[in-house]
């Protein structure tokens, strides 16, 4: 039964929520802008060629964040789910759509046609960030006893398990932070949950019969970042650190430092975050050591600047081909120090790289 909200309209709460959601919209043509969103912070996104999908979550609303769904070619806009559970991201996948959900106090993944239909439900216990390339979608589990990271083709349903470890081994205990997926397999993490013994990355090619570990030392959470060559990782005292499938071990990568921060790998590109905490900028970074900024959302045409100066943070970025997209959020600095979300905006912007 849906619970009713406490207007003199009787709507569900549901109902409500989606007109407030979507009356919010606004298409915007002014560069690369596509739309904003007032009211509402969102984040994380993917793209395919057709649609760019969103989580999107309202002060007023926060225990029902939305995944909501744009049709580029029209501008059609539609709620796609409830309860979306934006800290594990957001991926397209063999024409579906692959998202998180709550379930009670669990993480429910799913995966939906990207152009409508029922939701498959892959696992009712996600452990981690999950990742998707092409058909395959891999995910991390664990029921606290046991560490499990699992791939699927989505066209042909086909699963696999890349790795199965009990959670910790006599005085050493790992939990996932992330999964990501290159093209030639799959990569993660096993963060040590104690000291004096490294954590692991840990990747395996579709074709192995076992995954293969690369330790690492003195840092409890190396910072893992999405590359279609393999891992790609940060690590404490040590810098980046990328480890290609077909390579035997890992070897330092640009750039050396924490500035700018890499956020992904594509073929020869970087995808890099730069700038202050409320000036974020975003360029792309060729391994022949060019660096092209590229085009920032306009934000006073998108919420106000009366309360002053405006913080601009990067929530999403999402590839599909040749076009970047990039999800933003714009909010009064008074707001933040306030931890209000008075004023706050979302953007979407898209970029043609090459």
């Amino acid at each position: 039964m849906l619970a009713l909200s406490g207007c003199s309209s009787g709507k569900p709460v549901s109902a409500v929520h989606h007109r407030h959601s979507l009356s919010a919209i606004i298409a915007l043509h002014h560069g690369n802008e596509i739309l904003v969103q007032r009211g509402y912070s969102i984040g994380p996104i993917a793209a395919s060629s057709r649609y760019v999908f969103w989580g999107a979550a309202s002060s007023d609303e926060s225990d029902d964040a939305l995944l909501l769904r744009r049709e580029l070619h029209t501008g059609a806009n539609r709620v796609v789910a409830h309860r979306f559970f934006q800290a594990f991201g957001l991926a397209t996948a063999a024409n579906s759509v692959v998202y998180t959900t709550r379930s009670g106090t669990n993480a429910q993944l799913e995966a939906m046609p990207a152009a409508g239909g029922p939701a498959q439900i892959l696992t009712r216990m996600l452990a981690a960030p999950f990742d998707a390339r092409g058909d395959i979608v891999a995910w991390a589990e664990s029921d606290g006893k046991h560490n499990r990271v699992l791939f699927q083709h989505l066209r042909t349903g086909r699963r696999t398990i890349a790795f199965a470890a009990p959670r910790c081994i006599g005085n050493r205990c790992y939990r996932i932070d992330r999964v990501t997926v290159a093209r030639r397999g799959v990569v993660f993490d096993l963060g040590s949950v104690g000291q004096g013994y490294p954590s692991l990355i840990v990747r395996r090619s579709w074709s192995a019969s076992h995954p293969s570990f690369a330790r690492v030392p003195r840092d409890p959470q190396p910072d893992l970042a999405r590359s279609s060559a393999g891992a790609l990782y940060y690590q404490l005292g040590q810098g980046w650190m990328e480890w290609n499938f077909g390579r035997p071990r890992p070897t330092p990568t640009w750039p050396r430092g924490v500035r700018p921060w890499l956020l992904a790998h594509e073929d020869a590109r970087d995808v890099v975050i730069r700038g202050a905490d409320c000036a974020t900028t975003v360029a792309l970074h060729t391994r022949g050591g060019k660096t092209s900024p590229l085009p920032l959302p306009a934000s006073k045409r998108v919420t106000t600047d009366r309360l002053g100066k405006l913080c601009r943070q990067l929530t999403g970025f999402a590839w599909s081909g040749s076009r970047l997209f990039l999800a933003w959020s714009i909010t009064p600095q008074v707001s933040i120090e306030a931890h209000e979300q008075i004023g706050v905006a979302g953007v979407i912007t898209a970029s043609n790289v090459h």
